[in-house]
């Protein structure tokens, strides 16, 4: 079902350590307006990250994953930034345990898919997240992930959605036209927002490419 609220609150995960860092991972909430939520928030993201760790660099030139202690509010139905928050407990470091010296590609990860289970004229509301890059362990030899990887991701966006502290989601923006239609000089604005709790995720055994390390 659809979420009625002011505003949503958005989690960030900054990633470095490669060629092309900084790049920068959101996650979208139902509004975190306690300080148990934003700790809950920042711990259930580090949690999900774990499952990337040994698909990332060690030392000298170690990957990292750090959530980001300061939150954004903003109202759901403008987009407009309503305020921020701190979390109370800084989440640790997530350091890549990858093999050492295992190649990789820039532009290549794995991407897991958020269901709602909701519609909106006539579509299915889904969000994606990209997880890139990743060591070359991350693949089977057909150019796919691993079963293990695919698990394992799995399993970490199962256990985000079910926790019990916070409600994790896909943030819909609504405007009133797309980039490039006419008149090609008015900007798109945005009319209304939907926040739709994720009910499910899927993981497809196929490798995912990102042009951009900001998702």
């Amino acid at each position: 079902m659809l979420t009625a609220m002011a505003n949503v609150s958005t989690v960030t995960a900054v990633w470095n350590g490669f060629p092309g860092a900084p790049g920068y991972t959101l996650f979208r909430f139902a509004e975190l307006d306690t300080g148990a939520k934003l700790n809950a928030a920042g711990a259930a993201i580090r949690t999900f990250f774990l499952a990337l760790t040994t698909y990332m660099a060690p030392t000298p030139s170690q990957w990292t994953v750090q959530v980001t202690p300061l939150v954004q509010h903003h109202d759901i139905a403008t987009g407009k930034l309503q305020g921020e928050s701190t979390m109370g407990t800084v989440p640790t470091v997530n350091n890549g345990t990858g093999p050492a010296g295992t190649v990789f590609a820039g532009g290549s990860g794995a991407v897991i898919h958020w269901t709602t289970g909701a519609t909106h004229d006539g579509r299915k509301i889904r969000g994606r997240t990209f997880l890139v890059p990743l060591l070359s362990n991350a693949y089977s030899t057909d150019g796919t992930i691993t079963p293990a990887l695919q698990t394992a991701l799995q399993n970490a966006g199962n256990a985000l959605i079910a926790d019990s502290t916070t409600e994790f989601g896909v943030y819909s923006r609504i405007w009133d036209k797309k980039p490039g239609d006419p008149p090609v000089d008015v900007p798109p604005k945005q009319t209304s927002g939907l926040f739709t709790p994720a009910t499910g995720c899927l993981v497809p055994d196929r490798s995912a490419q990102l042009r951009t390390r900001r998702t």
